[in-house]
């Protein structure tokens, strides 16, 4: 298959992170893109089944709007084609429950989400020292991931949230212990919430806090990880839909007495959704190759992020809290 030919559902919500890495795919000819209706109607769905049956294309990407995410992702799945999200994470868990089914049901099928912050420059370098054993077992892990302001389809908890949760866990694993607050001055929109604090703990006693909001006026991307030996921060993240200032990645070991000289990596690029999306296709083409941004990563994270929700003891009957 030289060149891929791919149906972008919902192109006009496409971020600008993936728009740039389609943009690089398609100028050294691996990609072809198409825009495609986004509303999930028999109608839309008929259109991509004919251009599919006609071998006209060879996988869909799924960018939004965010509300129809479910149907066409399970439509997909149900079909066979190889499929892609833009999204970290579909609305409910009662949505991804039954997207996990279809999957199941369709043996071989190919679902991808775009669980990008994980795979940029910085936590991947960070994963890698984590991972090497020198700074001993992960002990505690603190969190904070704000923008300035969100819109009602771009929900600050289910959008970068999602994002932070999974880069928290890339490092430490499930939650199994969760308490959770929401603020309470917000509107009846489901997803509205503008702060969500957490606190967390792992099978294996790690213990985690986290701080997501959409008042952060300062935009901030954070994760502080202590080690027994060290610690490793994670600071910025290159994105160009919300610039959260340059990707750092800070680190020093300790002798036991105190922290050795701190060094401060830089990182240039914003390379996540090229990686995310670079696998995805390479997959296409060889179905043995490495499976990123899996559904049971989509679950365990939207999962969690529920759990916090349910959580908090005045927010919770107010919740089975499905996003718009």
């Amino acid at each position: 298959m030289s060149q891929i030919r791919i149906a972008v559902i919902g192109a006009d919500h496409l971020d600008p992170d993936h728009h740039i890495a389609l943009n690089t795919l398609s100028e050294s000819g691996q990609v072809a893109a198409f825009a495609l209706d986004a509303e999930p109607t028999e109608a839309g769905f008929d259109t991509l089944k004919s251009a599919m049956q006609t071998d006209a294309l060879d996988a869909v990407i799924m960018s939004g709007p965010r509300g129809h995410l479910a149907d066409w992702l399970k439509f997909s799945v149900e079909q066979g084609w190889p499929v892609y999200s833009t999204l970290p994470v579909p609305n409910g868990i009662e949505e991804m429950v039954e997207i996990r089914r279809a999957e199941q049901i369709a043996r071989g099928s190919h679902l991808q989400f775009g669980f990008t912050a994980r795979h940029h420059q910085s936590v991947s370098t960070a994963l890698g020292k984590a991972e090497s054993g020198e700074y001993g077992q992960l002990v505690t892990m603190r969190a904070v991931c704000g923008v300035a302001e969100t819109a009602p389809d771009r929900p600050i908890m289910f959008e970068y949230g999602a994002q932070i949760l999974d880069v928290m866990q890339a490092f430490a694993g499930p939650f199994q212990d969760i308490t959770g607050f929401a603020d309470l001055d917000r509107s009846d929109v489901s997803g509205s919430e503008t702060n969500i604090l957490a606190t967390l703990r792992t099978h294996a006693g790690i213990l985690a806090s986290l701080h997501v909001s959409a008042t952060q006026w300062r935009p901030t991307f954070r994760v502080e990880l202590g080690f027994e030996r060290g610690y490793l921060w994670l600071e910025g993240l290159n994105a160009d839909l919300d610039y959260f200032g340059q990707e750092a990645l800070i680190y020093a070991r300790t002798d036991g007495t105190g922290a050795q000289h701190e060094t401060v990596d830089r990182f240039e690029h914003s390379n996540g959704a090229l990686v995310s999306l670079t696998a995805f296709l390479e997959r296409l083409n060889d179905p043995s190759r490495p499976k990123l941004g899996t559904s049971q990563q989509a679950f365990d994270t939207l999962n969690t992020i529920q759990r916090i929700l349910a959580a908090d003891p005045i927010y919770a009957p107010i919740q089975e809290r499905q996003v718009s």
